[in-house]
């Protein structure tokens, strides 16, 4: 059994799951950001203890929201929550529940999951983007993940041209950037269409996942979303792909982690039969 948790702006999960990383129980909780790393901490601390109490947890996976350096073990920078930066999150969780533990980055998490055992399962290349609060990406070919110092795929950050200026793609394509009034569903999926045609041009994926909440627009996002991509992408990888939604919806993080909680027992890589 594995324990997979996700640390993120606005919630907490952690869930049991089995070696197939089937989900056996789940506890949810909600950010306090005015309490900072702090508070996050003590939420963890009793939420924890019950799940891995009685039960045989070989390992912890933790997806963490914001660049993580994993050779390291320490948060690079948290964009939500103040009290992160340079926090060593890998050896809190070694010593507070004594067991291994590894952290990633939340959306290299999802990637896995949704590489393994979601949408993605049985194709070779699979890129991972979620569009949501924010924007992130994540790589996995024949089941590893792809990650570079401290991250990559950050689609969200790649920069494009927006009324006379570069703005980076989350300015104009998150659910943040509908919220605020900045785009519609379809202008904020025509504008994400240009990042992911490059993504597609750079990486030839065999699929696109796209998860986050902005996905849950159905057609009204994936649409122009397709169109835009077809339009510009690099015209021989035109009909070698598809982009899907995703598959496993809210728990798809703390799927992730699991799955690389147990491929630290595989020695790096995991398969689901």
């Amino acid at each position: 059994m594995f324990l997979g948790v996700e640390i993120g702006g606005t919630k907490l999960q952690a869930g049991v799951c089995d070696a197939r990383c089937r989900l056996r129980r789940l506890c949810r909780s909600s950010v306090v950001r005015s309490e900072g790393r702090r508070g996050i901490l003590r939420q963890l601390e009793q939420m924890i203890p019950p799940l891995i109490r009685d039960r045989e947890i070989s390992r912890i996976g933790v997806g963490f929201g914001g660049p993580f350096d994993t050779e390291r073990g320490r948060v690079v920078k948290s964009f939500h929550i103040n009290g992160w930066d340079g926090f060593e999150l890998k050896r809190w969780f070694a010593q507070r529940f004594k067991l291994p533990t590894v952290v990633e980055n939340d959306t290299n998490c999802a990637t896995l999951a949704e590489a393994l055992i979601g949408a993605g399962r049985g194709k070779r290349r699979v890129f991972y983007t979620n569009v949501g609060t924010g924007i992130g990406g994540g790589l996995v070919i024949d089941g590893a993940l792809y990650n570079g110092r401290f991250g990559a795929m950050e689609i969200g950050h790649t920069q494009l041209w927006h009324h006379g200026k570069w703005v980076i793609v989350e300015t104009v394509s998150s659910g943040l950037a509908i919220e605020r009034g900045r785009s519609t569903v379809e202008r904020a999926a025509r504008y994400f269409g240009v990042a992911l045609a490059n993504v597609v041009t750079l990486l030839n994926p065999d699929i696109v996942v796209v998860g986050g909440g902005v996905s849950l627009a159905g057609e009204r996002f994936f649409r122009p979303l397709r169109s835009t991509v077809r339009r510009l992408v690099f015209a021989p990888f035109r009909d070698n792909f598809k982009i899907v939604p995703a598959g496993l919806g809210e728990t798809v993080v703390v799927a992730g982690a699991a799955l690389l909680a147990r491929m630290g027992e595989q020695g790096g890589r995991a398969t689901i039969g």
